[in-house]
Formats: structure tokens, C-alpha cells, sequence
């Protein structure tokens, strides 16, 4: 793979085709809720976003079919916060190859274990989050990052694991989570193929949020 100094750029215009497209189908259904009278009214992406996270970074293992780490240290997903222009764009893999991509201004999809790519890419990120020192003690609080930053979440069944970076100190080869970022960048950039390619069925639950 090529340098995080040239990924970095790629990835940024990988992240921005795939808002646009989604924004752009997104337009053309966008999503409800029910007001106290009962009507129907669009649902506000921030919340449909928080919401998303939230259920990550909140909800035990058990909650999504996931089978047992060896140890409660090891991790069995991942959730990587990237400070963009717009906002944050938010990626997720888990063990069972489960993957997500979802925008704080909106948009999104959610599953992708029933793709191969996706599934690999989802994988291979957790594994490689298992060869990480963790920190001393987990997270109670999941800040999201300022523009440029970037944070990690390893989901443990010991609690949540973050850990702080930014763009610029991931450019170096040297740097103990280029790894995990590399992998993460695979998962967008499987889901941006997929996307390219008219998203061709084949199983699981791969859905556009809204």
C-alpha cells in the first residue's frame, strides 16, 4: 500500500464521492419521523447519526450476534472518527465482517458482511486492531474529533479503548495505529467500489441509512 502521506488525500476524495452520492439518492427519499400530532416529518441526520454511534460504542457485544473475544481485552470492533470538512465521517467493522460508513451531516450504509470485499476489508481492520497496545484504562466518554483529527475506538468486552491522532502524525510510516488507519481506508475504499459498481446484491443486510 502506499504512503499514508499520499492515502490521506485519496481517501479525503474517497470519503467526498461517496457523501455525494449518497446525498444525492438520499434526496430522493428522505427519511420520517412522527410529530406529536402524528404526522409524518423528516427525521434530522444529526440525530440519525448520533444515534448510529451511539449504538456502537454504547451496546454490549451480545447486542449484535458477536461471538466471544479469547480475552475481554481483545477487540471485537473498531469505530474511527474522521474529522472532515463537513463534519465527521464515521467508520465501523466488526469481527463477523459487519462494516459502516455514516456522515454526521447525513447519509450512510450500514452492514456489508454479505459482500466479500467488505466483509475481508471489516476483518482484516479488527485483526489488526488485536496487535495494538491498548491504553491503561477504557473510555467513558467518546468525543468526536476536530477537523483533521482522527480518533480510534476498540470495542472490548473490558469497555471502549480511544486513542487520539490527526492526519498529519498518521502520515508517518512509524506511527503504532497506521496500520488501523490503512485498514479502516480499506473499508471505505471497498464500500466506494461497491457503490461505483451499481451495488450489486449478494446477501446480508447493506442498507443506506438515512
Amino acid at each position: 500500500m502506499g504512503s499514508m502521506k499520499i492515502a490521506i488525500p485519496i481517501i479525503v476524495f474517497v470519503l467526498v464521492a461517496l457523501w455525494l452520492g449518497i446525498r444525492l439518492r438520499a434526496q430522493t427519499s428522505p427519511p420520517v419521523t412522527k410529530t406529536e400530532t402524528g404526522q409524518k416529518s423528516p427525521a434530522d441526520p444529526k440525530d440519525v447519526y448520533v444515534g448510529l454511534r451511539n449504538t456502537m460504542l454504547q451496546g454490549p457485544r451480545s447486542k449484535f450476534g458477536l461471538a466471544a473475544p479469547s480475552t475481554p481485552t481483545e477487540p471485537w470492533g473498531v469505530l474511527m472518527d474522521w474529522g472532515v470538512r463537513n463534519g465527521t465521517a464515521t467508520v465501523v467493522a466488526s469481527s463477523d465482517g459487519s462494516a459502516s460508513v455514516y456522515f454526521s451531516s447525513g447519509g450512510g450504509y450500514i452492514g456489508g458482511k454479505g459482500q466479500e470485499p467488505i466483509r475481508a476489508a471489516a476483518q482484516k481492520a479488527v485483526e489488526i486492531a488485536r496487535t495494538v497496545k491498548l491504553p491503561e484504562r477504557p473510555t467513558a466518554i467518546y468525543p468526536l474529533p476536530e477537523t483533521h483529527g482522527v480518533f480510534f475506538y476498540f470495542l472490548t468486552d473490558a469497555g471502549v479503548f480511544i486513542f487520539r491522532t490527526s492526519e498529519q502524525e498518521l502520515n508517518s510510516p512509524a506511527h503504532p495505529l497506521r496500520k488501523i488507519g490503512d485498514a479502516m481506508q480499506g473499508v471505505i475504499t471497498e464500500y466506494r467500489l461497491w457503490d461505483q459498481n451499481g451495488r450489486p446484491g449478494g446477501g446480508g443486510e447493506l442498507r443506506k441509512t438515512p
